[in-house]
């Protein structure tokens, strides 16, 4: 259900639910990863034990040379422990963020992939209420949102369940007074920071949700750039651009003002908290305070922890930057699930059903979308070789009616059979050559558009198929024949060649059934007439079913079907 930014902010505020449900599906995600993030975890912990010793012989370094009077060479031993300390350090963090990134780079990549997938099966029909700017941005941009999650956020979650603790057990042998310290201010820092975080997913799904918007907003604009400057529209969209991106921009200050406002408010703690410990033992060294183990504290005692004061902070403090990596993975994996939660139609595995000769088999045919009844009762027999003009009024039913044997779409009463065989996706794909309205013509060259049909084909079958539905006539005058490149949508080319183009893959393809929408549409009379004659010598010994209104192409077919209002009238 597609539900405007307003209201699906509303649903999400409302639904806490879907908030656990992300986190689910996020937590289900890092099963794939978990050695990963452990393996980072323990280069993070072991990263904050070298800190522990490094401030012990830094410590032990200044009391031996500044209060002991000891010559230098006594502290050789612990110099070269503290550069040791130093190279493991280097090689926790380097391992750390390694282990890190492979675990958000795998996640992503898995993503991806069950986006594609999912994709897939919808189909065109089940994806087209979505703006493909909006897909582009949800594949792309929301996918790399969840990176930080599974790197930094996860990783630094079990660092901050032991490294903490580590340290309290380190500090409280020497001063029991700072363990304290460390104790009961350590909390605040995760306490406040879930605080400010409960309005930090809703912001970051709001931002990314205007993102996709736009994303979709923009992409429509820059397709139809031709429409707009046709009809002197072009300055207000420029108005309306510039909204859409206000509007993102708001939502994005919005999620940097939550950001911002975090820090500040955490890192104040953390600075009390320091400030407490280094008032405490710089009292105690100075004999002005006889509370705990101060009266009687050393140089090296306080050295190492005010030393450790700020580090045990430091993971606290890092866990709450990155739990705004948590809220964005939370805000993008929201959109994610929009998609990969899309019901998909079943279709028929492809079981046999013997006893019919017919090529093409509608039984009791009806499909509807949710409430409202497209087709109606639909019996339709097609035998090999037949040549067929599908007809009716826009809405009847004809592009239903072709998704269905193409697989597109399930029944949702009925059968359809190919060869006594339920349809399904990967059946049709195989037995049908199909050819739309308007053809797509990618980026590349002509040779390479027609080689989608099969891109194993050898090069002299291309050859053939383009000669064969006249794409040689044209591109023998163009500078590189076959290989000149085209733009994207057929950019150089007029509209009948782009239906040339599109009848050569359907030839390429060498499949048994061709279903062809509109061929003619937007051809000029001579071009019309050329195109049909290429169509019945290419396809002569093939079952041809054309949608057309065109008197001249119904009148070239066999037998004319007639949709009203879904349903058949002859």
């Amino acid at each position: 259900m597609q539900l405007t930014e307003t209201a699906n902010q509303a649903y999400f505020d409302k639904n806490k639910a879907r908030e656990k449900t992300c986190a689910d599906w996020l937590k289900e995600q890092s099963k794939a990863v978990r050695k990963l993030i452990l393996f980072a975890a323990i280069a993070g912990i072991t990263n904050g034990v070298g800190v522990i010793i490094q401030s012990a012989m830094l410590s032990v370094i200044l009391q031996a040379v500044i209060i002991d009077k000891l010559p230098w060479a006594s502290a050789i031993t612990p110099f070269i422990m503290l550069a040791a300390v130093f190279i493991l350090r280097s090689m926790c963090v380097y391992c750390h963020q390694t282990w890190g990134f492979e675990a958000g780079a795998k996640v992503r990549g898995s993503v991806r992939h069950q986006l594609f997938a999912r994709i897939l099966a919808l189909g065109p029909a089940g994806i087209k209420h979505y703006q493909s700017g909006e897909l582009a941005a949800v594949t792309l941009e929301q996918v790399d949102a969840l990176e930080n999650y599974f790197s930094r956020y996860l990783p630094q979650q079990m660092i901050v369940g032991a490294l903490p603790l580590i340290m309290i057990i380190a500090v409280m042998p020497v001063n029991w007074v700072v363990g304290l310290i460390f104790l009961f201010t350590g909390p605040l820092v995760p306490i406040f920071m879930a605080l400010v975080g409960l309005g930090a997913a809703s912001a970051n799904r709001s931002q990314f949700l205007a993102m996709a918007r736009m994303s979709g907003y923009f992409l429509d604009r820059l397709q139809g750039l031709a429409t707009l400057k046709l009809f002197g529209q072009t300055t207000q969209e420029l108005v309306n651009i510039n909204k859409v991106a206000d509007g993102f921009r708001e939502k994005t200050m919005a999620v940097l003002r939550i950001a911002f406002l975090s820090s500040a408010l955490l890192e104040f703690f953390s600075a009390v908290a320091v400030a407490l410990v280094a008032v405490y033992v710089g009292l105690g060294l100075l004999g002005l305070i006889h509370f705990g183990p101060a009266e009687h504290i050393s140089l090296s005692e306080a050295l190492f922890v005010l030393l450790l004061a700020p580090e045990f902070f430091m993971p606290l403090r890092q866990l709450a930057i990155n739990y705004h990596d948590r809220a964005a993975a939370l805000g993008a994996t929201d959109a994610i699930l929009a998609i990969l939660d899309q019901d998909t139609e079943l279709l028929e595995t492809s079981d046999s059903h013997p006893g019919s000769t017919d090529l093409i088999e509608f039984i009791n045919v009806c499909k509807s979308y949710d409430k409202r009844q497209v087709l109606t009762d639909i019996n339709l027999h097609i035998a090999a070789g037949e040549k067929i003009a599908l007809v009716g009024e826009s809405g009847a039913g004809k592009t239903t009616l072709l998704n269905l044997l193409l697989g597109f779409e399930a029944v949702t009463e009925g059968r359809v059979l190919l060869n006594s065989l339920m349809v399904n996706r990967k059946y049709a794909a195989k037995a049908i050559a199909w050819a739309g309205q308007n053809a797509y013509i990618f980026h590349g060259t002509i040779k390479e558009n027609i080689a989608l049909a099969d891109p194993d084909a050898p090069e002299q079958s291309i050859i053939d198929a383009a000669r064969a539905a006249g794409v040689t006539e044209f591109s023998a005058q163009m500078p590189e024949g076959l290989l000149t490149p085209v733009g994207e949508r057929g950019y150089g080319l007029s509209g009948g060649q782009v239906q040339r183009i599109a009848l050569a893959r359907a030839f390429l393809k060498n499949a048994g059934i061709v279903l062809l929408d509109e061929p003619t549409a937007n051809l000029d009379a001579a071009n019309k007439r050329l195109l049909l004659d290429t169509i019945e010598k290419l396809f002569i010994d093939k079952t041809l079913i054309i949608a057309s209104h065109d008197a001249e192409v119904i009148q070239r077919m066999d037998r004319r079907i007639e949709l009203q209002q879904g349903q058949l009238v002859s």
